[in-house]
């Protein structure tokens, strides 16, 4: 079951070189944003002012030329109507004050950095009029240059620098969220249709060459970086994602086992799990990535051994089971953020396989104990949640393919078994809570602390994971028919013939000879021998009441 903890300082300190080189990765990256950060800042100010340049000389009058022959909208069409509207409400006189009340609140949050960046932004647009003052570039003629949204000389355009401004603050502040890549890419096209729809409203007035547009866009976008660089834009997004959280702690910290292999955005989980503890008043968590080599056990007591009041497992059966065994008997609970094709113990104890709800289930759900199954045989034990199984499972199981599971899921179950339509039995003798051994030909002797497989397929209908008992199906169906019947009755809820099913707190099993063997889906080698006993009550788990 459960391994003895190590706590010694020599133990400690022989760990530590593991983790402190994917630290100082993680450091190395946050230094070179950082520095590209300001780097994208100067190139973009030295862009404006050679921009600038050229169209002070005249050099950029062949392309406002090729553009100047598309005629805008005329004066009193729908169009230029709602060109002029959109105009007035993206007024740079209204977007300066609304960068302004929006640093007040942010200073009044106590969030001094973004308030100093959006002062500096916001400080951006009145400098425009300026420098559009010096450059005294006329604007194109129009019979809308009396309208009330025109400002400043022609050059940068000040309509168009306002907009690039406010819409570049608040993309890169949804940098902060912790929103879904397809909800972060909606905001990221909504900016960039904000400084589209600016650009075509001041070309349907006749307001702007494009040498103008392209101005204020990278003045407006070096505003911007420039403001939240000087600032110091990993202070600001940290502060801008702690908003509204609370300030008070509940003094508890969670511990995150995670499989990196899992996940196809670890940034994202990191930010969606941070921001849910930081929700619930917990202190900072403690991450820790298993390796191919160590599946979760020395995380799990690394866990143990920092004091974790929780520790939140992210990743596949493989690593729920290896830290299963670790946590049990400990009384520390264990919370499951469901990830991979299986997700076998989240789905019978119906934890959500949404991330979010896991998350909030598992801040603020009360731990159940449930059992758990320790599996010794020839040379090795460990324990296992949710089923293991012997011989034609195995097979099966060692023929998926990993990049199948990817693709289509749970059918590439089904795609390794027509492998093994017909089975080679093998001979074995069982028994029960200690009783009389009886022999079975069998081509799977298949154990189950829960009732559900992969596909949603119910083999042990009256198996729960805190009865006390395990439930045994030996099956040795003959032809591939067979096969085929059995499916048809287990998924219609009835015991097929060529099945045997019994539940027992204690299995013995010993065959004529190797036969493969898995635990929660992982291939654990090959043995004639293996005895499983329940351990009722060994885990702590949050999951939904049951009542």
């Amino acid at each position: 079951m459960s391994r003895p903890m190590r706590s010694s300082t020599a133990t400690r300190a022989r760990r530590e070189p593991r983790h402190r080189q994917p630290i100082d990765r993680r450091a190395r990256r946050e230094v070179a944003g950082r520095a590209m950060e300001r780097l994208l800042a100067v190139v973009l100010l030295i862009g404006f002012a050679t921009w600038s340049a050229l169209v002070a000389t005249g050099r950029t009058a062949r392309l406002d030329a090729v553009f100047a022959r598309v005629r805008p909208l005329l004066p009193r069409s729908a169009g230029a109507q709602i060109a002029e509207a959109y105009a007035l409400l993206t007024h740079p006189a209204l977007i300066t004050a609304a960068i302004v009340a929006l640093a007040l609140w942010s200073f009044k949050e106590r969030m001094r950095r973004l308030a100093l960046a959006l002062l500096m932004a916001a400080a951006g647009i009145p400098v425009h009029w300026l420098i559009s003052s010096a450059l005294d570039i006329s604007h194109p003629h129009s019979h809308l240059l009396d309208s009330l949204s025109v400002v400043g000389g022609a050059y940068p355009n000040a309509q168009i620098a306002a907009v690039t401004i406010a819409s570049s603050m608040l993309l890169v502040l949804t940098r902060a969220h912790r929103r879904p890549t397809s909800d972060t890419a909606v905001w990221w096209l909504a900016g960039i249709a904000a400084i589209a729809t600016a650009c075509y409203s001041q070309w349907a007035m006749g307001l702007a060459h494009a040498s103008d547009q392209i101005g204020a866009i990278l003045w407006g976008a070096a505003v911007a970086n420039t403001s939240l660089a000087l600032g110091g834009i990993d202070t600001i997004l940290s502060s801008w994602a702690r908003l509204g959280l609370p300030t008070r702690s509940v003094d508890k910290r969670a511990a995150v086992i995670y499989n990196p292999t899992k996940f196809y955005d670890l940034s994202l989980l990191r930010r969606r799990i941070e921001a849910e503890v930081l929700a619930a008043g917990w202190r900072p968590t403690q991450w820790l990535e298993t390796t191919a080599q160590d599946p979760g056990h020395s995380m799990a007591r690394q866990a143990l051994a920092s004091g974790a009041d929780l520790v939140l497992v992210a990743g596949g059966d493989g690593t729920v089971r290896a830290v299963a065994s670790e946590l049990a008997g400990t009384g520390l609970p264990m919370a499951l953020i469901p990830s991979g094709t299986g997700n076998l113990l989240a789905r019978n104890l119906s934890i959500p396989l949404d991330t979010d709800a896991a998350l909030r289930l598992a801040l603020s759900g009360e731990p159940t104990r449930i059992d758990l199954v320790r599996a010794s045989w020839d040379c090795g034990q460990e324990s296992f949640a949710v089923m293991a199984g012997l011989g034609l499972d195995a097979q099966i199981m060692a023929d998926t393919k990993d990049e199948l599971k990817r693709v289509i899921r749970a059918g590439a179950y089904a795609v390794a078994a027509v492998h093994h339509a017909s089975p080679r039995p093998f001979r074995a003798t069982v028994a029960l809570d200690g009783a009389a051994p009886e022999e079975h030909d069998m081509v799977m002797a298949l154990l189950g602390n829960v009732g559900t497989i992969t596909g949603g397929m119910t083999i042990f209908p009256r198996a729960t994971p805190d009865d006390g008992k395990v439930d045994l199906l030996l099956a040795r169906p003959d032809r591939v028919i067979d096969w085929a019947r059995m499916g048809a009755m287990i998924l219609a809820g009835r015991v097929p013939s060529g099945l045997t099913l019994a539940q027992a707190s204690r299995v013995s099993i010993r065959t004529d000879e190797p036969v493969p063997f898995e635990l929660d889906g992982d291939i654990a080698g090959t043995t004639r021998a293996l005895d499983i006993e329940v351990v009722p009550g060994a885990l702590a788990v949050i999951a939904p009441s049951r009542g």
